[in-house]
């Protein structure tokens, strides 16, 4: 499934591209007034691929195809020009080469301008003296090493703190905003596939709060670490537990049915129930489960879940109703 960019990211490509767009135009003109006719149709053709990327991110928000688009754009185009106009163009193989690290990630970028700085050098060879040519070869290698050093720990900077906007610090399961998230993408699938379906459990975590007044904080926490990593082992790859809030945690099923889904918090139930952390202190559970139905909203869906929880909370805790 195709993600939409976050802001940072979508601001990358569109100056990227728009810069890249606008720095061509003036050598289209001095190309077409020289009549230098390959290098001309070379800069239009790369000219008119970038604008289409810029319209194509600036519409749809969309990344990945624009990334990969003007990475090899820059590449082909870039060895093209050193082909046919030799060593006068050797300065332009440097923002080629850190552009690549902007679009794309460390290790493809590695690879992607270690090629070409091969087939530069084979190509320049002829043509610069042996101290120029090693001057080449080092600055354009360092450059890229920079380039590798400097993408490499933004990428892990950025990973890292997706991780805490997304995770819960305690439990390590995802967060709201992730399950806000999951939901309408869930939503969006199904809109566009209305065979499929996906249903939901609210789950509370009975006389949690007397348990923590009883036993303490610490021991609060590590119950919900607990509880969380009995779910989380019971669950298959493709569904996912969210902590809503509190004591209440969320968990998606996909392709799941709400007679398939009810099973599965009837096995939650029970699971958590013989599984004690500590002696005298017995955790219980009581679910809420809703299978989407077409059309609605991810609160609604949310909300009939969460109605279901509350009818199983009414009847004595510690057990499963569906919405």
């Amino acid at each position: 499934m195709k993600h939409r960019a976050d802001d940072a990211d979508l601001l990358v490509i569109i100056v990227l591209s728009g810069a890249i767009t606008l720095g061509i135009l003036p050598f289209v003109v001095i190309r077409f007034i020289a009549s230098d006719w390959p290098v001309f149709f070379l800069d239009v053709f790369a000219l008119v691929i970038n604008l289409a990327m810029f319209l194509y991110v600036l519409i749809t928000r969309r990344t990945t195809l624009a990334r990969w688009g003007i990475s090899a754009l820059c590449v082909s185009v870039m060895t093209v020009t050193i082909y046919l106009k030799g060593a006068e163009n050797i300065f332009w193989v440097y923002p080629a080469l850190t552009s690549l690290f902007f679009l794309l990630r460390p290790v493809y970028a590695v690879i992607s301008s270690s090629l070409f700085l091969i087939s530069s050098t084979i190509m320049l060879w002829p043509q610069l003296t042996a101290l120029t040519l090693a001057q080449f070869l080092v600055t354009s290698s360092s450059t890229l090493m920079f380039c590798f050093a400097f993408s490499y720990r933004m990428r892990q900077q950025k990973d890292e703190l997706n991780n805490l906007a997304t995770h819960d610090a305690l439990t390590g399961v995802a967060n709201r905003r992730a399950l806000e998230e999951t939901l309408l993408s869930i939503i969006e699938r199904i809109t566009r596939h209305p065979s499929q379906r996906a249903s939901l459990l609210m789950i509370d975590l009975d006389k949690f709060k007397s348990i923590n007044d009883a036993h303490g904080h610490a021991t609060g926490d590590a119950l919900l670490v607990h509880f969380a990593n009995t779910v989380r082992q019971r669950l298959r790859a493709s569904d996912g537990i969210y902590r809503y809030g509190g004591e209440e945690f969320v968990v998606i099923a996909e392709n799941t049915s709400l007679d398939e889904a009810a099973i599965l918090a009837e096995s939650l139930r029970v699971a958590v129930q013989e599984n004690m952390l500590l002696e005298g202190i017995e955790l219980t559970i009581s679910v809420g489960v809703a299978e989407y139905i077409a059309g609605e909203s991810s609160y609604r869906w949310l909300e009939r879940a969460d109605m279901a929880l509350y009818r199983a909370k009414e009847t004595g805790r510690n057990v499963c109703f569906t919405g």
